[in-house]
Parts: structure tokens; sequence; C-alpha cells
């Protein structure tokens, strides 16, 4: 096998037979968003301090002294003066400050996961998936007049930790916010102490009350969909950590089957790397990584990889067999 990192990468068969059933989710990380126009993580983490600076409940001198910190420490620094001062931070306009969905790139960009996806999962705050996107006329390089652009169609969102059920991600038209939305800030998830709420596993008690949805959510997810990771780097591997864990519970054979996929791009001199990846990827997680050349366009190379994969691969209504199991596994479970 070649071990070549190519610009736009074949689709593996299993991804094209999942979206042609209809059991395709894309799984949406930071990398999307921070491609169309929302801050990085580190940022996000700045700007809600600052929104204290231009108050006048914390000083530069202060923001110096913990500019060292790691991202989720200086949220809950912010955090803590939400509650002290009663001042609200704006997440909103934070994450969206050129407005609600409006970078051209970005409509681009999830104009394509639009074609690719029917039901997604993402870790994001931001408000990119809460509607189908129509990327049919949309060029980065053309001029969009916002007053004939198609109408958005809102899809069924869900970012509250008691909306994550089998019934919710088997309707179509969903974006499910696993950590929460901006929609909600109280609700969501941005300290340690929250990450650490969020994914704690007290099933071992034995007590049904104490089974933590988040866990149960995800476990269905990797076991009876297919899913594709887009957007997330080899720093975030929290939801990745899970599917590792899962992975060597349930693996019985010794052979290697990738369920789900992983799209992560790659420099032409980091072919050893790719490839010690993709082994990596696919003994722990079951996960095949696809990997697609960054020299030409950096990380803006996802915005041919995803038109692409949308145009072979458009996403399916699921097929009647497929929403009858998907029935029958709800009964069981």
């Amino acid at each position: 096998m070649s071990k070549d990192i190519l610009p736009i990468p074949s689709i593996p068969d299993g991804l094209r037979e999942a979206s042609q059933r209809g059991t395709l989710i894309p799984f949406v990380g930071a990398g999307a968003s921070v491609l169309a126009g929302c801050p990085r993580w580190s940022q996000l983490a700045d700007g809600a301090l600052a929104q204290f600076v231009g108050l006048g409940k914390i000083s530069h001198a202060e923001i110096d002294q913990i500019n060292h910190l790691h991202p989720r420490v200086k949220l809950s620094i912010a955090k803590g003066l939400e509650v002290e001062h009663k001042s609200p931070i704006d997440f909103r306009a934070l994450i969206h400050p050129l407005g609600r969905n409006s970078d051209q790139k970005g409509r681009e960009l999830y104009g394509s996961l639009s074609k690719l996806g029917k039901t997604f999962v993402t870790t994001n705050y931001d408000e990119w998936l809460d509607e189908e996107i129509d990327s049919s006329d949309l060029r980065m390089d053309a001029d969009v007049d916002p007053t004939v652009a198609p109408e958005p169609r809102l899809r069924n969102i869900y970012h509250r930790v008691s909306d994550l059920t089998a019934a919710n991600l088997n309707q179509p038209n969903t974006v499910i916010h696993l950590h929460g939305s901006v929609l909600d800030p109280e609700h969501m998830v941005l300290t340690t102490q929250d990450y650490v709420r969020h994914y704690a596993n007290d099933r071992m008690s034995g007590d049904v009350g104490q089974e933590n949805r988040v866990l149960t959510f995800l476990e269905y997810l990797f076991r009876q969909k297919t899913v594709l990771f887009v957007g997330y780097g080899l720093e975030e591997l929290e939801i990745l950590e899970y599917v590792i864990l899962k992975a060597r519970h349930n693996h019985t054979s010794n052979q290697l089957e990738a369920r789900h996929y992983l799209l992560q791009g790659f420099f032409s001199h980091q072919k050893s790397l790719m490839h010690s990846l993709k082994q990596y990827y696919l003994h722990e997680c079951g996960i095949q990584l696809i990997p697609f050349l960054r020299d030409q366009r950096d990380w803006n190379q996802l915005f041919d990889v995803l038109k692409e994969f949308a145009r072979l691969a458009p996403a399916s209504e699921p097929m009647y067999l497929q929403e009858f199991k998907d029935m029958k596994e709800m009964l069981n479970g």
C-alpha cells in the first residue's frame, strides 16, 4: 500500500456504504469551526477574561500573571469572575464575532458537511451546524449576496445532557451538541470540573440512577453508527480516548476492521508520522485514518476534501431495514 499523502484521498468503501445507508454521523470538532471564523480554544479563554478587563473587574497586570495557564484553567477563572460579579460572559459575541453563520468560508465548509450527513454530533458550542446550509451556489472566490441566499432550514437542536438519547440521534436533520451550546451558556462544558463531571463513569456502582447519560449515548453511537471525525487535531483526544477504551473492551477477534474514520491533514514530510498514527488508530480504536495533504493550502485543503466527499457520497435517508434495526435496538436497550 502506498504511503503517499494525497490532496484529496479516496473514500473508504465502508464510509461510502454508511452514507448510502443513512448511518454516517459526522462528528465535528473545533478545527472546522476555526476555519469558519470561530476562535481557537485559547482565543475563547482570553476573550472571556478580556470582557472582565473591559468592565474593570480585573487588571491587565493580573491577566499577565495567568497568561501562561491552560485555556481550560483560564475559563475556570472567567467563570468564577462571572459568578462573583454577576456579569454573564457574552459567549455568542466571542464565538460568532461577525454574527451567526455569516462567514463565507464557513458557509462553504458547513454546506459540504450538510450534504455529507443528515445527523451530526459536535463538541463545538457554535451554531454552524444548527441549520442546513445549501452550498450548491457558494464559492469562496465569488461575491455572495446574502439577500438572495437560500433560506436556511433549522435542524433539531439538542444540547442538554438529558437530550443525549438514541431516539434523538435517530432523528433526521438533527445536531447534538455534546458539550452544550451558546444557546444555553450556563450548561456549556468549559472548565476542568465540567469535563470531569461530564465524562465521569459511575456505572460500576450498580446504581442505575448514577448512570452517566453521556457515556451511554456515546456507547450507542459508536456501536450502531459509522462516525466520521472532522476537525479534530492530535491534541483533542477526549472523545477518541473514550473510543479507545470501548474498542479495547469490545474487541474479541484478531481481525482489525475499521468502523469509524478520522480525517486528518499532514505535510508531505510527515509520511512516517502519518503511517504510525494510521496503525495506532486502527489497532487501538478501530478507526481508519484518512490523511490529506496540507502542503499547498494547509488546513484550507479540508474544504476541497469535504466538497469531493459530499459529491461522491451524499447522505441518504436511513434505509427501512436500518430504521427497523435502530428501533429494535432502542426497545431492547
